[in-house]
């Protein structure tokens, strides 16, 4: 294995370095420990790790969401089994570097958002700086407390061809992705524990330490005990799974845009219980879309006001808002004077060679060599991406030109580096492939110094040659491993951690709301697969020359299914009762059918993924099970009987959802949300189930076939015959589903479940001994305890249809509809979206 690479590297003239051998084929001393190790375990021993490492992500939903992609949303995040590997003495010199960078872009941002005097002196150009959209004017003159205004930092590195690591970019504004290498770093532990132990692969855990302890440090109010929360875009995001993964980890409150409100100066998160005091934000969302009020005033992701509250000192903002004018390629021109200016030191990770074109010689070299460089937009928001000038014709290269004349400053030119090669697991076999490495910089407040994390995420590009390495070009993750003992635990953190883990048992009202949901999606969908197992098991067994429309049993099931479904009109015209095929097959598999069972799964996975935080890592497991499970009954599109097969794994797992629901998660208001939401729907369910299947009377080989179908929609047809150990009797069916307070599946169970939760939620109103809700709950338990069972059995003499069973039915549901709307006014109805009882909201795919 060892051997063909490195055959490949010396007799295939690669082009570019490698970070494992040199071009004679030698292996680099801190890479032979690991060159043995591979060696001796061979391509099938290594690819069973490779399917290892997949398999503790997946298990773990690790995704990555790619956008514009049909298949991007919960994308697996992809890592090579292969690490990154720096030696101690190289890392020695990179993290000087990293350190010396990150201190001078703190001293240039403090200068351009307070006196300005790098401008004023002619260090930095005037265009180059408020031509830049990160340049946030309303910034000018906001501090942190101290000297450290930058409190995170990252970098991508590359190797050049002059063996140097060369920075690529800055990333200022809200770096992304060490959440990803913690992840990558646990599911590596798992696989090679022994390797790592034996190259003492250095720690990397402090670096999530000191962030704790600064974010404690910085904050002015409630400095014993900060409400921290973690502004993020939302589930479509790309690293989304970083932020519920960071706010978990960190003891952080996940938030949204909508979760947070601006009043009196100061930024509220909306609770269930009211509103809460934030103090500290850690901001996911780009610099310009977090407040409407005055930035750009079409963002739904942010929160208006806070600006202003920022000016107040009322809220702190990481990283500050303002932070992004650094992210400013052509800001690295000038980097080098800058440093010998500010620090009286040499750049000691250099930049990538740049040309700001805002300069007639630097613009002149631009149009000489476009053909060789990489010409990028100063501001990385707009629509133009980078071009590489190689790959264009004369005349988009004359047109290129003309755009950059009419307004230079808004254009570097940058050298294509070619950076190193490092060894990946392609193809069940070593090879090489372009690396980038993302560095982690974190201000360390109680030493007033920074501290880099001892590695960080490397990227490899899936295709030979080629230098796309991003997450959304493709690219695969790495490890990175930093080797030697080095000094993992500093100063930093000696001090206790000061946020405490109560803040975490703050419930957002949104995410109390897509609990609810989470909850009430689960029993639809547990009931529509219930229900359409039961038709597709009597569809099968009709005989072929009997009308479907006059089959009584059948025809039931399938208006049963419509109206439970919401899918109308359905099979309440008679032309679908004749060819039942199409809508049988759209109600399973169609995902963008409103109420088929596909979009009630689709929802249920997606109101799970929007509150990942809060689900265990076993839940995880069950929910990837559900959206694997999902992925192949749609595809089986044509079949009844494959369609059934599906039906039959789905509900299976469905059922492991609720074991887990049961066991692992804690009596909080989490719990109680997901469970009133759950109960509602598994009481409006029933009623509809009910009121569909036994409002008529037929023959009674069709009655008792109607009412063995309702109990084990219901999934009480053992209970039935183990209680009363006859034959099945309306009486009997009516008793058990509707007034046993004993039996779960009971009307009135679920009923009393519902008040029993809403009890234990906040803002009950004491002076009263029942809210609203608990008063229409009330009534519905009351009609039901009241009810005459006998006369419920009773069908009209003339339409043979049992009149008061469908008049209480539907006064349960009404109640039901009417505990609903109290719910959502007293706990969601501040939250910018509500669903109605049969659709939800557009839900994206996953």
């Amino acid at each position: 294995m060892i051997e063909s690479y490195l055959i490949d590297k010396m007799f295939n003239n690669a082009p570019f370095l490698d970070e494992m051998a040199t071009d004679q084929g030698k292996i680099h001393p801190h890479w032979e420990r690991l060159a043995k190790y591979y060696e001796q375990i061979g391509s099938e021993k290594m690819e069973q790790f490779h399917e290892e490492v997949g398999r503790q992500l997946r298990e773990n939903g690790v995704t990555y969401n790619v956008y514009g992609d049909p298949n991007g949303m919960n994308r697996p995040w992809i890592l090579d089994p292969v690490p990154m590997v720096f030696s101690s003495e190289e890392w020695e010199g990179i993290e000087k570097g990293l350190l010396q960078r990150t201190e001078l872009l703190n001293l240039v941002l403090s200068d351009l958002y307070g006196d300005q005097t790098l401008i004023k002196e002619g260090h930095i150009p005037f265009e180059l700086v408020y031509n830049h959209g990160g340049f946030l004017r309303q910034a000018h003159n906001i501090k942190l407390d101290g000297d450290q205004q930058l409190i995170q930092y990252s970098s991508d590195l590359a190797r050049g061809p002059n063996g140097k690591m060369w920075v690529l970019h800055d990333r200022t504004d809200a770096p992304s992705g060490s959440g990803y290498t913690f992840e990558n770093r646990a599911a590596m532990t798992r696989v090679f524990p022994d390797l790592i132990r034996e190259n003492h692969v250095r720690k990397i855990t402090s670096y999530y330490q000191t962030f704790k302890n600064t974010l404690s440090n910085l904050t002015t109010n409630n400095k014993e005990n900060p409400r921290v929360v973690l502004l993020s875009p939302g589930p479509t995001n790309e690293t989304f799974f970083e932020h519920a993964y960071i706010s978990s980890f960190m003891g952080f409150t996940l938030a949204f845009g909508e979760d947070l409100t601006v009043s009196d100066g100061y930024v509220w998160l909306k609770t269930i219980k009211g509103l809460e005091k934030v103090d500290v934000i850690i901001r996911r969302v780009d610099d310009v879309f977090c407040d409407p009020l005055e930035y750009r005033n079409d963002s739904h992701l942010g929160v208006v006001g806070l600006m202003e509250a920022v000016r107040q000192r009322k809220v702190l903002v990481i990283n500050p808002l303002g932070c992004r004018v650094l992210e400013n390629p052509g800001l690295m021109a000038f980097l080098p004077k800058i440093s010998k200016h500010l620090l009286g030191e040499d750049l000691i990770l250099p930049s990538v060679a740049t040309w700001w074109c805002g300069q007639p010689k630097e613009m002149k070299y631009v149009f000489e060599h476009i053909d060789t460089l990489v010409i990028r937009n100063i501001y990385r928001g707009t629509q133009k991406k980078s071009v590489f000038g190689g790959d264009l014709s004369k005349a988009e290269l004359e047109l290129l030109k003309r755009e950059i004349r009419r307004s230079p400053y808004m254009y570097v030119g940058q050298e294509m580096v070619e950076f190193s090669t490092t060894p990946s697991w392609i193809n069940n076999k070593l090879e090489a492939r372009n690396a980038v490495f993302r560095s982690y910089v974190v201000a360390d407040s109680e030493n007033k110094s920074y501290k880099v994390m001892p590695g960080g995420l490397s990227r490899s590009s899936p295709e030979e040659g080629a230098f796309l390495v991003s997450n959304q070009t493709g690219g695969i993750s790495k490890d990175t491993w930093v080797l030697g003992k080095g000094k993992d635990v500093t100063t930093s953190i000696t001090k206790p951690i000061k946020i405490q883990p109560l803040v975490r048992n703050v419930l957002p009202s949104r995410t109390g709301e897509r609990l609810f949901w989470l909850g009430r999606y689960l029993e639809r969908s547990a009931y529509s697969v219930r229900l359409m197992r039961m038709t597709l098991l009597s569809y099968n067994e009709v005989d072929e020359d009997i009308h479907i429309h006059e089959n009584p049993v059948l025809s039931t099931l399938l208006q049963t299914l419509t109206v439970m479904t919401g899918t109308l009109p359905g099979f309440t015209v008679k032309k679908n009762l004749k060819n039942p095929e199409a809508e049988l097959l759209a109600l399973v598999h169609d995902v963008k059918k409103s109420g088929s069972i596909a979009y009630s799964i689709q929802s249920f996975l997606t109101n799970a993924y929007s509150v990942r935080d809060r689900l265990s890592l076993d839940t995880w497991r069950i929910l990837d099970s559900i959206s694997e499970e999902l992925t192949r009954m749609r595809k089986s599109d044509t079949n009844l009987t494959q369609a059934y097969q599906s039906l039959d794994n789905m509900v299976v797992k469905l059922m492991a959802f609720y074991g887990l629901n049961i066991d692992n998660m804690t009596r909080e208001p989490t719990w109680h949300l997901l469970n009133i939401g759950r109960f509602i729907e598994s009481a409006a369910n029933n009623c509809m189930i009910l009121r569909g299947m036994l409002s008529k009377s037929f023959d009674s080989e069709s009655n008792k076939e109607l009412m063995e179908d309702t109990l084990r929609c219901n999934e009480s047809l053992v209970t039935y015959r183990y209680r009363y150990r006859s034959n099945l009797e309306m009486h009997g069916v009516l008793s058990l589903l509707i007034l046993h307070e004993d039996n779960p599946r009971s009307l009135v169970f679920q009923l009393l479940e519902i008040d029993s939760h809403l009890k234990t939620l906040p803002n009950q109103d004491e002076k009263e001994l029942f809210s609203m809700e608990r008063k229409k709950l009330l009534e519905a338990i009351t009609k039901i305890r009241l009810c005459d069972i006998q006369s419920l059995c009773v069908p009209n003499e003339d339409s043979q249809e049992f009149d008061e069973l469908t008049a209480l039915l539907n006064q349960i549901i009404g109640l039901l509809h009417e505990t609903s709307d109290f719910i959502y006014e007293k706990y969601f109805s501040h939250t910018e979206t509500r669903y109605s009882m049969i659709q939800s909201s557009v839900i994206p795919e996953i």
